[in-house]
Order: C-alpha cells, then structure tokens, then sequence
C-alpha cells in the first residue's frame, strides 16, 4: 500500500476538521485502529509518513501522556497525487475506488475528473526508435465482448472488428451501394444462385502471409458450422475455389442480394486455420487484413498499431489506445463525449468549440414479448393496454436528452403531430381493456440492460396508473443474451440501429440472440423464414421491401411487440482532429483520423 494511503486512511479517521500543522492528541492503538494494522507496524507507518514529510509525531512519554500527531498535507491534494498515481498506470479502478471511499467533504472527485480530462485524446508520443508517434488515447466505458466476427452482436464489437478484418465486399450506406474491398469484382447466373467473387492480388494478413480463395473458404465454412451468425448462410450449398484468386458460392434458392450479404461484419475473412494457431490463443492476438494490428488487450487497456502494409493506404494514427473505465467513474465526464457510441446517455454537452456531429442513422427501442413463456401477456389485449399507456411524446418530454420521435417502426418517418388529448384517450382505452381482459393484477416482469433503464422505470410508473405491477429486471449486456436469462422474462425493453433496411430486417429475425427472433413462438419463426426467403428472390428492393414490411406489421398489429422511440447518436470532438467520421454503427473510424 502507498504511503499517500496510509495517510488519507489516518485522515480519515483523525483529521475530520482538516486541521494543517495542528497536533491532535491520539494512541497509538486509534492510530492502529485506523490503518487496521498492529501497533507495532502502526509504528513502522509512522516513521515512513514522518520520513516523507507527510506527518510530524510526537510520541507520548509514561503513563497518562497521550502522543500528538500533525498532517501536513490537506487530504484532498494527498487524495488527487494518489489517484494521478494510478491513473499513471491506468488503473483507474482503483483511483476511482479510492475517491469514492476517501472524497467525501473533498472537491478531488471534480478535480480528478477534470485533470483526467486532459490525458485522453490526440499526442505526439517519442518511441522507443525516437521516431514521433501519433496516438489516440480514449476512454470506454463498455468492455469490449469478443473479437470474433462470427460471434459479433453488439455494435462495438462489430466496430472494433472491423479494425482487424476485411470483408469481400463493403457497403456504403451514403451512397447506398456496394463497393469492392478484398474483392475486385463479382457476377452471379441469371438465376441468382450461384455467385463469383474474384480477390484483389497483394493482400497481405498481419503475419505477411498473402490472402487467397482458401481463407475465404475456412472463413464461409466455419460461420456454417453453428456460429451465431450463421444465418447468413443457411441458403450457401458449397463455397468453391476457382482459381488462388476466386471464390465460386453455390446456393440452394435465389438470394438477388447476396453481395450486400457478404458486407456483414460476420463474414470478415479470417486466415485458413488460424493461421497455424490454437483458436483460443488466435482470439487472444487476432491476424487479419486490416488496418490495424493487436498490440494488447488486457482488462485494463486495448491497443493497436497501424498496419503499414495496409492495401486501402495506412491509417494516420500510429497508435489507438482505449482505456476500459470502471463503473464507478462519472458517467457524465467531458472524455467519455471522446467515444460516445449509440445509446449512450449525455446530460452535459462539451465545450463550445467542440465539433458535434449527428448520425444520420437513429436508435429505435421496442418493447418484445415473449411469446414462448406462460403469462398474462400471452392476452393480446394485455399487451396492446400495455402499448397505450405509453404515451411516446410526454416519454420523450420527461426523459429528454436524444430522444426525439415516436417509433411507429423500425425506421423514423414523418409522422403527424399527436393530436389535443390523445395521450389521455389512449389511458382510457388502456384501463377498458384490461377489464374487459378481467386482468386481475399479476405483475410482469420486463428485463433490460444498460442505459435504457430510464425508459422501463418510466413504464413501469406509467403501467401502475393503471394497476399493473411491473418487476424490472436489470441484466450486464452481455448476461441478458444468455437463453438461460432472457427465458424467465416477460418482455424485454431493447434497442436496434438499422444502418440499412434488408439485410438489416432480416438478421433481426433470423440471428441467434436476437431478441426479436427468440421470443417468437416455432410457428412464427417458420412463417418469418418463408416471407424472407420469397423477399431474396424478387428482382426489384421495392417488392423485397413490401414483403419484409409485411414481417413488421404482422408482428406489430398483432402486438408481439412495441415500437418506443427513436434516439439520435452524436459525437463530439476537438476541432483540432481531422478526418473523424462516424460509421453506420455510430462510431468513429479510427483509419482516417489525423492531427496536424
């Protein structure tokens, strides 16, 4: 333990009114008491504080002669050296630990905030070469879950993936189009069932190794084999090489929009076998194509390197380095704006001279029941007074921030305002029918994860207008994917970022974990399948549009579940950066990010 502890720990106990070179009277035993030690090691504390300037001791001589100990330091400046200490080494557990124990009465929790403020961001940082290195340090308050593109569920993953691989084809949601990346060109029959990719020539994966048709083939077959995401596939027949350089997929019905398929961060190309690893340790130090290489990834910090051979041009940043912040750091902090992705809550806008850019894409949350557990929401008229009694404009009202709009589905659209007492009519109409349902007062149980807990506490004050009981279960993000949880739940409140509308529609409906898909019934999920399965071999979007639509209003009349609101995602940045961007997912690009 620090010395500087052992000294707010005394403090703590003895200094309450802060006195500066003022003896207090104590024992040796309160002092013992106080760093839970013994006397005789109270002793060897003593001597080091006293050594370091910190105290001055006076020890009491014979019987009724108490000894008198001075602080010469405030707690507070001791408190912040001590936190700057471990933020050094980027444990920030422990200086936001400490602060929390030891801060009360104390501005360093303000302080320490505001010092930690200035050590994220953009430096020029001397190598060991003495060659000048451009690095990005930014915090993040979400663990990053997995590395695996075939097991990737929630945007942040997908995003920092995507920093290691490369997928055949990418999509530019701007343009809406798709552009080549690792392949150059492909075609297909007239069929739409069998498709050719053909692969650029001098890709190189991190480990200098040259990309050919046989990781792609390791890369398809794997995904087949009972990954998460292997929905995408579940058409694929074979995957076949050509040539070294082209890869032949045979499917088993038409799928007019297999390349936008294989724009999906689930299909990055990994090198056939790991290349040469054990698959545990592979995930530990990932190779891929990408623009950036593995350094490190431990529980407290994720850094990657530029990849300088990269195919598309290097990227600026020699260095990203992020840094995992405990629970216990301030939510509201200016750093965290450094990284904000989708979803996250923001009470305090930054300083005026930061940039703020706003997605063009929006969060939608919904409510989905679970249509697989017994229970009074198995009531369709349960479930649409549920859908009433939340009046989508006083949500966004009270709970403001970057709520926005009314969800009428899974993408904003005009929509006309609410009209004069509709909110009030709406209870009403709730209350009749849950008598006419003859609800009798059984709670419900909603689950949710993260951020949205503002939203279910607010329905669930809403639901009690109206009698019924709402239990709301809070889960970790990654805990509420597992079967085993999410079974015992009524209906869980979620959200969804659509960066396009096919592909997109259709994963949520077919992709293990999805709450959507889980929580309907066999039945269901089959009648889903077949309307997607007609939608993939229509010619024109518009008709495979109308055919998912259809998927959406079925699910919604028949209230399995409710469209809440729509959230905007935004990012703030120093003016003094260049080339920040922010991708579909609602996170910056890290590639083209560069400071004079």
């Amino acid at each position: 333990m620090l010395a500087f502890e052992h000294y707010i720990m005394l403090a703590d106990k003895l200094n309450d009114a802060e006195r500066i070179g003022t003896p207090v009277e104590v024992t040796l035993e309160q002092i013992a008491d106080a760093l839970h030690c013994t006397p005789r090691n109270a002793k060897l504390v003593l001597r080091r504080l006293k050594e370091d300037g910190l105290i001055e001791w006076q020890a009491g001589r014979g019987r009724g002669n108490r000894s008198r100990l001075s602080f010469m330091a405030s707690k507070e400046n001791v408190l912040l050296e001590m936190t700057r200490q471990y933020a050094d080494k980027e444990d920030y557990k422990q200086a936001f630990d400490l602060l929390q124990r030891y801060g009360s009465g104390t501005q360093a929790a303000d302080k320490f905030t505001d010092w930690l403020s200035g050590s994220f961001g953009f430096a020029k940082e001397q190598g060991e070469d003495n060659v000048v290195k451009d690095t990005l340090r930014l915090p993040l308050s979400k663990a990053i879950l997995t590395l695996d593109p075939a097991e990737c569920l929630y945007s942040l993953d997908g995003h920092m993936t995507q920093q290691f691989f490369d997928k055949l084809v990418r999509y530019d949601d701007e343009a809406d189009r798709i552009l080549p990346q690792l392949s150059h060109a492909w075609e297909s029959n007239a069929e739409a069932t069998e498709w050719t990719f053909h692969l650029r020539k001098g890709i190189l994966f991190h480990n200098g190794k040259e990309l050919k048709a046989e990781d792609v083939i390791f890369t398809f077959n794997r995904i087949r084999s009972g990954k998460r995401n292997s929905w995408l596939l579940r058409s694929l027949i074979a995957a076949e090489a050509v040539t070294e350089r082209a890869v032949r997929f045979r499917l088993i019905k038409p799928n007019r929009i297999f390349p936008r398929f294989l724009c999906s961060i689930s299909l990055s190309i990994l090198p056939a076998n790991f290349a040469g690893q054990d698959e545990a340790a592979f995930w530990k130090h990932p190779v891929g194509t990408g623009p950036f290489q593995m350094e490190e990834w431990t529980d407290e910090r994720f850094v990657m390197n530029a990849n300088t051979r990269y195919y598309q041009g290097r990227p600026h940043l020699d260095s990203v380095i992020l840094v995992f912040m405990p629970s216990s750091a301030p939510s509201q902090a200016l750093w965290q704006q450094q990284f904000l992705g989708p979803g996250g809550e923001l009470e305090e806008v930054p300083q005026e001279e930061w940039q703020r850019t706003d997605s063009g894409h929006c969060c939608t949350s919904l409510l989905t029941w679970n249509m697989n557990k017994e229970g009074v929401h198995q009531s369709e008229p349960f479930r649409r007074a549920v859908d009433l009694l939340i009046d989508r404009r006083r949500m966004i009202d009270e709970l403001g921030e970057r709520r926005f709009q009314g969800a009428k589905g899974y993408f904003r659209e005009e929509q006309d305002q609410p009209k004069e007492g509709e909110g009030e009519l709406n209870q009403e109409a709730a209350k009749l029918l849950l008598l006419q349902d003859n609800y009798g007062g059984t709670p419900i149980t909603i689950g949710t994860y993260g951020h949205h807990s503002r939203d279910a506490e607010w329905i669930q004050q809403q639901c009690a207008s109206a009698g019924i009981a709402v239990q709301i279960r809070y889960e970790h993000h990654e805990n509420i994917q597992h079967a085993s949880v999410r079974k015992d739940m009524d209906a869980i409140l979620h959200a969804l970022v659509f960066p396009e509308k096919e592909v997109c529609m259709i994963e949520n409906y077919e992709q293990d974990g999805s709450f959507v898909k889980e929580y309907q019934t066999a039945d269901w999920q089959a009648w889903i399948s077949e309307q997607i399965d007609s939608a993939l071999a229509c010619e024109h979007r518009e008709d495979r549009l109308s055919l998912l639509s259809v998927i959406e209003n079925r699910l919604k009349q028949a209230s399995h579940l409710s469209f809440l609101l729509h959230s905007t995602f935004q990012r703030f940045s120093s003016p003094s950066y260049k080339g920040i961007g922010t991708n579909s997912h609602g996170w910056i690009d890290f590639k083209d990010i560069w400071m004079p």
